[in-house]
């Protein structure tokens, strides 16, 4: 057996799990159409496709730079663009969250969908800065 081998560590699975929950995210946002809220045609129309594409695209290049065994751009990947797409969707977000805050939507509260969108970009986010200092490859 050659010394190069190496077995795959927890972080690599890490890895792929922000690429993963990036991957729900990001088809979640598009089923949704971003719209959050009664008011789906003004403040809580929240819908960006570079949202989508950032959480899509990011999750198809870290599994690319997985299989490619390039385990820290993987896990930078995972880490710095559901990140992105996090600042963009509150900015997106801002008037829908203020309308809430202050009461013009109080009697319903935050939307359903707005709530799981927020949990699947977040987690694949803290997921992906996990993974950055997660061992990807146990040492022999």
């Amino acid at each position: 057996m050659s010394q190069n081998t190496s077995k795959k560590g927890f972080g690599l699975y890490v890895v792929l799990l922000a690429a993963l929950a990036a991957l729900a995210a990001g088809i979640y946002f598009v089923v949704i159409h971003g719209t959050f809220g009664l008011d789906s045609t003004h403040n809580g129309n929240c819908y960006d496709p570079l949202i989508t594409w950032l959480l899509i695209g990011g999750a198809v290049i870290a599994v690319g730079l997985t299989v490619l065994k390039r385990y820290g751009l993987a896990s930078a990947v995972t880490a710095i663009v559901p990140g992105a797409a996090l600042c963009l969707f509150v900015h997106k977000c801002y008037w829908y969250v203020v309308d809430v805050f202050v009461g013009i939507d109080e009697k319903h509260g935050f939307d359903p969908r707005f709530i799981t969108f927020t949990v699947l970009i977040l987690a694949a986010f803290v997921i992906g800065e996990a993974a950055i200092y997660i061992r990807k490859v146990k040492k022999a």
